[in-house]
């Protein structure tokens, strides 16, 4: 844990205490009762194999559809048959999925809070054995719901000081998020219920889980066939997809738009003097670096190889090149953290074209803005060329990195 802040340190040793604390006091408290050994091992199998199928859905969050077992071991188990399904279910996902240990150890602490406090919620002041009734599912509803709202919370707080991303940004108290584990904590709640009436009728309640798992799967699946699986931009068919789109809408209502391509200068070198894998990282990050200095409704996507393009709707020629700018100097920062502590220079070329002056297809405007690559290649690399068609105009058009206006140099529309 010793490269995250004090204040996640200090955090996640709080929350290890408290599910700790709340295992033992669950343990003595609780009144004796004989195991369903049946519900037990139930609900141990199914977390168990269902903690192994996540699903990621666009925005990078995590499902894991073990929310409904847990629910259930919150209305049906004992606290320590409940807490033995969040641990094992857990360690048996170690199997396959190699997490930092904190990592996993929030998580099982986590559940466990979550589970616990839910138990409390349902069985406070209600006989252990209590036949289903209105009260009886209003509490089911309600442990429900603080075992969703409280494993948020928890999430929500290590990811705002663990990774310094605002609880808002982080999505993890978003409707979405809430309502799709809501459901799923209804559904294991509504199936402990059945249980308790008939325990043949539970696999009816469960079969939705299946419609459940597709359907969270469909958007990641979605995601996955647009991006580069090396860098995590768009891959070219949806860029392309996309450009044919903006292009259509542009010319229609008479807005601008431009596009950019960036060149990586001497991967060559870094592939012959560091290895490929280190030629690869280095495309990582450059991919990141772009992705920092593109704005939020641009879309970056990698060309192949070393290249890159980005999308600028609604984008003057200027606005391209302050874009562009920005880029090379993202990049260019990139030098100052080499591997062994070695200085390992990262530049890139970016060349930029404008439509309708420079194409009005997609493919015109990638092919000028690859000739503008080319040309601030041939010019000394590591600068921004706006695209022009005589190449005896070029020199009028390079953007002096080190210059006034943020390093741009004379724009001529």
């Amino acid at each position: 844990m010793r490269e995250l802040p004090p204040s996640a340190r200090l955090y996640l040793a709080s929350v290890f205490s408290i599910a700790g604390l709340l295992t033992v006091v669950s343990v003595l408290q609780a009144r004796p009762v004989v195991p369903d050994l049946a519900a037990g091992g139930l609900i141990l199998v199914l977390a168990t194999v269902v903690q192994q199928f996540q699903v990621r859905s666009p925005k990078h969050q995590t499902y894991f559809l073990t929310t409904i077992f847990f629910v259930a071991g919150a209305v049906l188990l004992s606290p320590v048959e409940l807490v033995a399904a969040v641990v094992l279910s857990h360690l048996v996902e170690l199997l396959h999925a190699r997490y930092r240990w904190y990592i996993q150890a929030f998580n099982i602490a986590n559940f466990t809070i979550a589970g616990l406090v839910a138990r409390v919620i349902y069985t406070v002041g209600q006989p252990a054995a209590a036949a289903p009734g209105a009260g009886l599912v209003l509490r089911a509803a309600a442990a429900g719901l603080v075992f969703v709202l409280l494993n948020h919370l928890l999430t929500a707080l290590v990811i705002l000081w663990a990774r310094r991303i605002p609880i808002k940004q982080a999505g993890t108290l978003s409707r979405e998020n809430l309502g799709t584990d809501l459901a799923l904590a209804a559904l294991g709640a509504l199936a402990a219920l059945v249980w308790r009436t008939d325990p043949w009728l539970v696999p009816l309640c469960l079969a939705p889980l299946f419609l459940i798992y597709q359907s969270l799967r469909i958007p990641g699946l979605q995601e996955e066939a647009r991006t580069d699986p090396k860098t995590g931009l768009a891959n070219m068919k949806h860029f392309s997809e996309a450009c044919a789109m903006e292009i259509d809408r542009a010319s229609r209502f008479r807005r601008p738009l431009s596009v950019l391509m960036a060149d990586l200068d001497h991967l060559r070198e870094i592939n012959n003097g560091r290895g490929h894998l280190a030629g690869d990282q280095v495309i990582r990050r450059v991919a990141e670096a772009i992705r920092r200095a593109v704005r939020e409704y641009d879309l970056a996507a990698r060309f192949g190889g070393d290249e890159f393009a980005v999308l600028m709707p609604e984008s003057a020629l200027a606005d391209a090149v302050v874009v562009a700018e920005r880029i090379r100097r993202e990049v260019e920062s990139l030098s100052d953290t080499g591997d062994a502590g070695q200085s390992a220079p990262v530049t890139v070329s970016v060349g930029v074209a404008h439509f309708p002056r420079d194409g009005k297809t997609a493919g015109d405007l990638l092919q000028a803005a690859d000739r503008a690559v080319y040309q601030a290649k041939a010019f000394g690399r590591n600068r921004v060329f706006v695209f022009e068609d005589r190449l005896d105009a070029a020199p009028e058009l390079v953007l002096v990195p080190m210059g006034v206006n943020e390093g741009l140099g004379p724009i001529r529309n």
